[in-house]
């Protein structure tokens, strides 16, 4: 119950700020990868643009935040890692049509 708590901390009266002018640019990236069918370019610039709003831009933030959690930020920045790995990998695999 602890660990209940300590997370419902963490969680509450928290707040991330993201410029707008980096919403519409991510609104912009976006858009044109679905509209020229760059689906997996799409899902990397989402992935860039949440890993940058919610680690790089807010640090200062994040770091207080995770003071009493010293394996929050690890495991934060190996997850972030590893989704880099598979969505590159993911990219430089060739789709195979299936007869």
């Amino acid at each position: 119950m602890d660990f209940m708590n300590g997370l419902y901390e963490f969680f509450s009266g928290k707040e991330f700020s993201i410029p707008l002018l980096e919403v519409v640019a991510f609104i912009i990236f976006n858009s044109f990868c679905l509209l020229f069918a760059r689906y997996k370019l799409g899902l990397i610039v989402t992935y860039c643009f949440v890993f940058y709003w919610g680690f790089i831009f807010n640090l200062n933030h994040f770091i207080d935040t995770l003071k009493s959690f010293s394996w929050g930020m690890p495991i934060y920045v190996m997850s972030g890692v590893l989704m880099l790995i598979i969505a590159i990998t993911s990219f430089l695999v060739q789709d195979r049509e299936y007869n």
